[in-house]
C-alpha cells in the first residue's frame, strides 16, 4: 500500500538550488545558440573537430547503431518497456512519472526548437530534418535513463550493481552525444543544451513528484502502488 512517505523521489534541500543552476546554464547555452555568438561558433569547430577528426566506415556504422538506438521514436519505446516492468511490480506511480517525464520533456525540446529554429549543420543526413537545438535524441535517451537511475538503481540491493548501472549510464549518454555530432547531424552544443535542458526538466519533475504522488494515490487503479 502506498504511503505518505514517498519512498522512492523524496523532497531534497538541495534539488532547488540544481534546478536554478541547470535552469540558468541552460538558458545561457540557448540564448548564445540564439544569437550564434562567436565564442560558441568556435567551441563547436574545437569539438566537432575533435570527434570527427578520424572518420572511418567502421566508427559511421557504430555511432549510426547507438543513434538509432536513441531516436526519439526508440526513446518512447523503452520508457514504456520500463514502465511495463515498474507496473507488474507494483511501482505504478513511478511508472507513470516516468512516462509523464519523457513526454513532457520531448514538449519542452519541440518547443525550444521551434522558437531558436537553428539549422542543421551542413551535409547532414536528409532523415535529420527539423531544426537542430536541442539535440533530441539527447534530451530523450538523458530522460529515460535518468528514469533508471531515480527509480530502479535505488531498488537494486548490491551496491557495486547500482554503482555498475550508473557508470554505463553516464557512458551511453556521452555516447549518443558523440553520436550526434560524428554523424553530422548536430553541434556539439546541440548536445549540451539539450543535456542540460533535459536535467533542468528533471529536478522539476522530481520537485513536483511528492505532491502529485500523494494525489495519485486516492485513485484505485494505483492505490496500491509500493512507491
Amino acid at each position: 500500500m502506498y504511503s505518505n512517505d514517498v519512498t522512492l523521489i523524496q523532497p531534497d534541500k538541495n534539488r532547488l538550488a540544481k534546478f536554478i543552476v541547470s535552469f540558468i546554464l541552460a538558458t545561457f547555452v540557448t540564448v548564445s545558440v540564439s544569437f550564434n555568438f562567436a565564442y560558441l561558433q568556435f567551441l563547436d569547430s574545437l569539438v566537432t573537430s575533435g570527434i570527427q577528426g578520424k572518420l572511418s566506415a567502421g566508427g559511421e556504422r557504430f555511432y549510426t547503431i547507438i543513434s538509432f538506438l536513441a531516436s526519439p521514436k526508440m526513446d518512447i519505446f523503452w520508457i514504456l518497456v520500463l514502465a511495463f516492468f515498474l507496473w507488474g511490480f507494483k511501482y505504478k506511480i513511478p511508472a507513470l512519472f516516468a512516462i509523464c517525464t519523457l513526454f513532457g520533456g520531448d514538449i519542452v525540446g519541440f518547443i525550444i526548437k521551434n522558437i531558436i529554429k537553428r539549422h542543421r549543420p551542413p551535409l547532414h543526413l536528409a532523415a535529420d530534418d527539423g531544426y537542430s537545438f536541442p539535440s533530441g535524441h539527447v534530451l530523450g535517451i538523458f530522460l529515460v535513463l535518468a528514469m533508471v537511475w531515480v527509480i530502479v538503481v535505488p531498488i537494486v540491493q548490491n551496491l557495486s550493481i547500482r554503482i555498475l548501472i550508473r557508470v554505463l549510464i553516464v557512458i551511453v549518454v556521452a555516447l549518443v552525444m558523440m553520436s550526434r555530432v560524428y554523424l553530422n547531424a548536430h553541434y556539439p552544443t546541440d548536445t549540451i543544451g539539450a543535456g542540460l535542458i533535459s536535467y533542468t526538466w528533471l529536478q522539476l519533475s522530481e520537485m513536483l513528484y511528492p505532491t502529485v504522488a500523494r494525489w495519485l494515490q486516492q485513485f484505485r487503479f494505483v492505490r496500491n502502488s509500493i512507491a
